[in-house]
């Protein structure tokens, strides 16, 4: 059976906070928009936001694993921060990683991670 479509899902509290900021940042198109679901084009998979419910925790699931290949991490991190995210940690390639890599927190709590070609 072949796959199609591959969606990472993030929840968020505020889904226009949390949409504003992956539109704004990675300048990712809206491909749907609605009070509780909020769909992003990122070309080859999309990024669905889903409003958390009043009855869910605050980590209903697992992190994902979200990652993004981005020129230069310093000029991402100025857009992060000015959406209401911020750069946690900034590793710098090693023999077992062979590029930088930013942990990042978005607008709503949710990891993910930047990463940079030396």
């Amino acid at each position: 059976m072949k796959t199609r479509e591959p969606m990472v899902i993030h929840y968020v509290r505020d889904m226009d906070r949390a949409t504003r900021f992956y539109r704004e940042v990675f300048e990712a198109p809206v491909l749907f928009s609605s009070p509780g679901w909020t769909e992003l084009d990122f070309g080859s998979i999309k990024l669905a936001l889903h409003i958390l419910g009043h009855d869910m925790g605050e980590n209903p699931i697992p992190h994902a694993g979200l990652n993004f290949m981005v020129d230069d991490i310093e000029e991402m991190q100025a857009r992060i921060e000015s959406f209401g995210g911020e750069l946690s940690e900034l590793r710098e390639p090693d023999d077992f990683v062979p590029v930088r890599v930013a942990s990042v927190r978005d607008s709503e709590g949710n990891g993910f991670e930047l990463r940079q070609e030396p």
